[in-house]
């Protein structure tokens, strides 16, 4: 402890005269650094009692350090935030109810509900890739079937012309071998 902390637990213990604490003072009995409770002043100034001194410093008495011992024990203990606090105070004590804390059985209990649910939306997800992949199948299949029948008449429809394109040549020839023949003189085609 250093000199402050022995004057400021010897004003405590003197009831003679008015106490007032400084921020260092009230830093030092409630563990905390001055900028903590400079930050806590300048954020609760409406709910914390606050004097000034003669030289124009704020001072505490013992009501505001009860204030200060409260606000401490909110955000330190009960982890409320200013903003809790500043309702704590402002509701005249209203405790801002935060959420219970879940323990480790709710917390694993949630964490499996949660994959439950993501598992399922998998399943779901699988399915209708499967349906999907199914219905692509069958309408492939269906263009397949389509595409074959095409080139299986395309083929029909070739042959044919191909068988009708040789037909008109051979009688085309043999139209032209009859021509040679009628040119050919009575002679040569009785010879022939």
């Amino acid at each position: 402890m250093d000199k402050s902390d022995y004057q400021s637990e010897g004003r405590l213990n003197n009831n003679q005269a008015p106490i007032e604490f400084t921020i260092k003072e009230i830093a030092n009995l409630l563990n905390e650094s001055p900028n903590v409770i400079r930050n806590w002043v300048k954020e609760l100034r409406d709910y914390i009692p606050l004097t000034k001194n003669e030289s124009g410093y704020n001072v505490f008495d013992q009501k505001a350090l009860e204030k200060m011992k409260s606000i401490k024990m909110m955000h330190r203990q009960q982890n409320y935030s200013i903003k809790q606090i500043k309702h704590y105070f402002a509701t005249g004590g209203e405790a801002f109810q935060p959420l219970p804390e879940k323990g480790p059985a709710e917390l694993l209990a949630e964490e499996l509900r949660k994959m439950r649910e993501e598992l399922q939306f998998l399943r779901e997800s699988v399915q209708k890739q499967e349906e999907f992949n199914q219905a692509l199948v069958k309408k492939l299949d269906q263009q397949q079937k389509y595409i074959d029948d095409k080139l299986e008449t395309r083929d029909h429809q070739l042959m044919k012309a191909l068988n009708e394109t040789q037909e008109v040549k051979r009688l085309m020839q043999e139209e032209k071998n009859g021509q040679a023949e009628k040119k050919k003189g009575f002679f040569a085609r009785l010879f022939s």
